[in-house]
């Protein structure tokens, strides 16, 4: 973890001369946490056809999590996203865990009714959860399966079945969300990184490549 001033400052030093640093706001927590709150509008492409972009960080005991997802609301149908941010130095588990944390606090700024999709961004980046699925692929499909465009929908159906959609269902839960699809681009295999950290306890095996692509997860309220 970093000192809190580092990304203060790093945020700060990043804006154009001609704009004014990141807008932010802070709200305590139980024990010795705190959430930070900074306005990422700007920040963002597609800044004109958003009403705000929210990025939210965890302070623990002094130190950022250095996990920074970002909620995002259109203007048009005022629908929600959540771009995740995920860090490569915290497991997919750690993160989920101060994503979790998160929530209760985003919830307040934005409505989870409108909550439609999560953007994963790469699902190399996810680390153990690379790992996870593409042993679940591999089991579902007896191996590496092509990743020709017309193969999508079929690996897009399987995502949303695998741990991806089942860890989300269960963090999404209490809001009354599911998982309703994922959609993904550019899919194909790839070796995991040696810079994204990783939990090797939770794995019996190694795939020799994991599955990679673009991906989004669309949610629905039950």
């Amino acid at each position: 973890m970093k000192p809190i001033y580092v990304i203060l400052f790093l945020l700060c030093t990043c804006q154009p001369k001609d704009k004014q640093a990141v807008t932010t706001t802070a709200e305590p927590t139980p024990s010795d946490t705190l959430v930070l709150r900074f306005d990422v509008n700007q920040e963002l492409a597609g800044s004109a056809y958003r009403e705000k972009a929210t990025g939210y960080l965890l302070v623990v005991d002094g130190d950022s999590t250095l996990f920074f997802p970002a909620f995002t609301k259109a203007k048009n149908e005022g629908r929600v996203n959540l771009i995740l941010g995920l860090h490569p130095s915290l497991t997919f588990g750690e993160q989920m865990q101060l994503l979790q944390a998160i929530l209760p606090y985003a919830a307040k700024d934005y409505s989870f009714d409108s909550l439609s999709s999560i953007y994963i961004g790469r699902l190399v980046q996810t680390g153990d959860l690379a790992i996870q699925i593409t042993n679940e692929y591999l089991e579902a499909f007896g191996g590496y399966g092509s990743t020709a465009t017309t193969e999508y929908d079929t690996i897009a159906s399987f995502l949303a079945t695998s741990k991806l959609g089942r860890d989300f269902n269960k963090l999404f839960a209490p809001y009354h969300m599911t998982v309703a699809g994922t959609s993904v681009e550019k899919v194909f295999y790839t070796e995991l990184h040696k810079s994204i950290k990783i939990d090797s306890v939770l794995h019996n095996q190694f795939p020799e490549k994991v599955l990679d692509a673009m991906t989004w997860v669309k949610l629905e309220r039950h």
